[in-house]
């Protein structure tokens, strides 16, 4: 899923298999055509929202969406002095912009984010769902969750957790395995 020479946790880049395989899945959404001269499709709102639905059961919820709508226009309102209504604390409702289009470049941008942010099982779901299953190259073994502290503190006992299955399981519950430590303030007995 990730190309060769970049890093799974710093920058990493979709590899060659999975761009292709994502331009098919655009291919098969794309139905509209804002030049009817012109033969390149691109993905609407309808198109983007079937593609939604399909990935995430509805349209409104997941990462994809919240994406797919900035790639498309979608702009958060700034609040004037004359919207008083908007509360500081309230953040503008994402919504698919009624006129965006979804490029390929845009989709494609969508799963980068995916894999930036440590998706990589949403993106193997959401390609399984578009009939791009990727092929099963063994069980996933590195570890992706982490722990930070600054240097006044020193790690003092850490929750080494292994699993000897596959996660989720009837063990384990979910695909994160736990993360704890315990720490001392640098300079304090």
């Amino acid at each position: 899923m990730v190309k060769k020479g970049s890093e799974a946790y710093q920058d990493p880049e979709l590899s060659e298999d999975v761009v292709e395989r994502l331009q098919r899945c655009y291919q098969r959404y794309a139905k509209y055509s804002p030049d009817s001269k012109d033969s390149v499709r691109v993905m609407n709102k309808s198109n983007v929202e079937q593609w939604l639905i399909d990935i995430n059961g509805q349209v409104g919820r997941g990462s994809e969406f919240r994406k797919a709508a900035r790639e498309m226009g979608w702009k958060e309102i700034e609040k004037d002095d004359d919207n008083e209504e908007k509360n500081d604390n309230e953040k503008s409702r994402i919504v698919l912009p009624e006129n965006g289009i979804l490029t390929l470049n845009g989709f494609v941008n969508v799963y980068e984010e995916e894999l930036r942010g440590g998706k990589f099982w949403g993106i193997a779901h959401d390609l399984h769902v578009m009939n791009e299953t990727l092929p099963n190259v063994g069980t996933f073994t590195a570890r992706f969750d982490r722990m930070y502290c600054t240097a006044s503190l020193t790690p003092s006992i850490v929750l080494d957790t292994i699993a000897t299955n596959p996660c989720p399981n009837e063990i384990e519950p979910s695909d994160h395995l736990p993360v704890a430590a315990s720490f001392r303030v640098a300079g304090l007995n």
